[in-house]
């Protein structure tokens, strides 16, 4: 069974590329720190082949890669390419109906290219991460095979939803991350499948022959305005000097932290170190004395249960994705967004009881979020949207619709 999963950027040079700093190349090479490729593992572990697809403003094909994760681009029409633009992405989210138009637009431009990929990689279910986007609505509606989607992280705020109870209803299988979204979904007539990000408990597990030191760690795309990092470069300002901030990471807003840094005077406690292979990341978060994410909104992150997972005490932000993932003042510490002296005061905290909660967080992880499981039965659950009814009959039967 072959499975896609189509990742949500707009163009692969966009995000890949402006945010990260990547390549084709580089990409394919060297990149593996998102949700896909530990999904495509996953997936492969249990019996199903995953190929990652991603839109392109000049890439097209496909290419083998050394984890047996083939990557396809899908190139997008020329008629698309002004739209990708800085400024017309920045008006499209004026509104949630620009935002779905553009959505809606971007997939357009690349549905011919999608279908023909579809057909000669035998794909048997579209994966496609975030339902809220106008993305998931053309595409249910419009394609004649399975098509599943996920919560990544979206969330319904500023979202087009008149069309959901209709686009819900279509899908093969919709999966959160939280039992809050679980309810969203559900009152907008979906039948969601709770099923977290999770943590590879077997790479990522404490080791107490390291001594922990007296910093914080945080791992981030630095898009500030999502991530929220300038408020742990603040909160540093609340800490004793003996504490430094390593930030693992890479983004458009890179230079801004760095001068917000400067501007704070504590530049020289803040290394902004980049992206790092997961051996490298491992061993950072079994030496860090704290791990904080301080994020405005969030999936389950990967991150901080990787963190959570090599016993580390974590600070994170009380938004309901880490509201299940940590119970304050026993596991780590829930502070609120916006607010760097908190967010200090519990950094403090974590080093104070870090040995008590790093347990317990670790222990949370490999309870409730050990990817040998939840990888199981996400391939399990796409195995059962594929399959046909009883009683035969296609799996997931939609009525024909006119153009693209």
């Amino acid at each position: 069974m072959n499975v896609a999963l189509l990742l949500s950027c707009g163009a692969f040079e966009g995000y890949f590329g402006r945010v990260q700093g990547l390549t084709r190349e580089s990409y394919l090479a060297n990149y593996r720190n998102d949700w896909s490729w530990y999904y495509a593992a996953g997936l492969l572990a249990n019996g199903i082949q995953p190929l990652i697809y991603i839109p392109s403003l000049h890439e097209t094909g496909r290419y083998d890669t050394d984890v047996g994760v083939p990557v396809r681009f899908l190139p997008l029409a020329r008629w698309y390419h002004p739209f990708e633009g800085v400024w017309p992405k920045r008006i499209a989210r004026r509104s949630p109906v620009t935002l779905h138009a553009d959505d809606v637009l971007n997939t357009r431009a690349f549905m011919a290219p999608l279908r023909a990929a579809l057909r000669e990689d035998g794909i048997a279910l579209l994966y496609v991460q975030e339902y809220w986007t106008g993305r998931f609505d053309h595409l249910v509606t419009h394609l004649d095979l399975p098509v599943a989607a996920a919560d990544h992280g979206g969330g319904a705020r500023g979202a087009m939803t008149r069309r959901k109870r209709e686009t819900f209803a279509r899908a093969a299988a919709l999966y959160s991350q939280t039992p809050d979204e679980c309810d969203s979904v559900r009152a907008h007539g979906g039948d969601p499948i709770l099923l977290p990000n999770g943590c590879d408990t077997q790479v990522f597990s404490p080791d107490p022959s390291i001594p922990r030191e007296k910093s914080v760690l945080t791992i981030a795309r630095l898009t500030n305005k999502q991530k929220r990092t300038s408020d742990l470069i603040d909160a540093m300002t609340h800490l004793p000097e003996d504490w430094r901030l390593d930030i693992l990471g890479t983004g458009p807003d890179l230079a801004m932290l760095q001068r917000r840094a400067e501007t704070a005077g504590v530049a020289g406690r803040v290394n902004f170190l980049g992206f790092v292979g997961r051996t490298e990341l491992r061993d950072r978060l079994r030496r860090a004395g704290v791990y904080a994410m301080p994020s405005e909104n969030e999936a389950v992150a990967i991150a901080a249960l990787e963190a959570m997972g090599c016993g580390t005490p974590p600070v994170l932000t009380r938004i309901r994705a880490f509201e299940i993932l940590v119970e304050d003042g026993v596991s780590g510490r829930l502070v609120p967004v916006s607010d760097p002296a908190a967010l200090a005061r519990g950094i403090l905290d974590a080093w104070d009881n870090r040995a008590a909660w790093g347990a317990a967080a670790a222990e949370t992880v490999r309870a409730r979020f050990d990817t040998r499981v939840l990888y199981r039965e996400l391939a399990r659950t796409l195995r059962a949207a594929c399959a046909p009814p009883p009683g035969g009959g296609d799996a997931a039967p939609r009525p024909a619709e006119a153009g693209a």
